[in-house]
């Protein structure tokens, strides 16, 4: 792999991997790991989606300062006005669309599957010297939920449609980073 792939790649893995916290976080005291729980997609939760994050990335970078009833609150009229029953159904979607993307090689713009993704991910990241001890243990606990995490994919409608709005939804990812 040349290095401006490696770049390239890592910097889309930095991207996604605001979103894939969402999925599964291996560090949690007490909880397990859990596949993801697929949903089928369609293209108006895709655009209701698309239409939606902003709002809801600013929320949440709030969310601190904001008492929880209220928090709640916000989020699920949020979640109303842009298409969606309320903030558990937006929650879902946003899952979904984030597993989709892992699988994606972000070169090809193809679905590789996010096992096959994942190793490359690791390859990568064995070889990056310049992160500290402590950043390679937080990247590999997150490569190994998405390991554990990783089930085939049981609707492929929504390969085909994350694919098709891939642009976009990268666009998005990357720029909160």
């Amino acid at each position: 792999m040349s290095v401006a792939r490696r770049l390239l790649f890592a910097w889309f893995i930095a991207a996604l991997a605001a979103g894939y916290a969402q999925i599964a976080d291996a560090k949690v005291p007490g909880r397990s790991v859990e596949p993801v729980r697929q949903i089928e997609l369609s293209e108006e939760k895709i655009t209701h989606y698309l239409a939606a994050r902003p709002a809801f990335d600013e929320i949440l970078a709030k969310a601190a300062a904001v008492p929880e009833p209220r928090y709640m609150r916000l989020l699920n009229e949020t979640a109303r006005k842009n298409g969606f029953a309320d903030y558990a159904d937006y929650e879902s979607v946003a899952i979904n669309v984030v597993w989709i993307l892992t699988g994606i090689d972000p070169l090809s713009k193809k679905y590789v599957g996010v096992q096959t993704v994942t190793k490359q991910e690791a390859a990568i990241l064995l070889s990056d010297k310049a992160l500290s001890p402590r950043d390679h243990r937080s990247r590999f606990d997150t490569l190994h939920a998405q390991m554990l995490t990783a089930a085939p994919t049981k609707f492929a409608a929504n390969i085909a449609l994350v694919t098709k709005y891939y642009d976009k939804l990268f666009t998005l990812d990357a720029s909160k980073n």
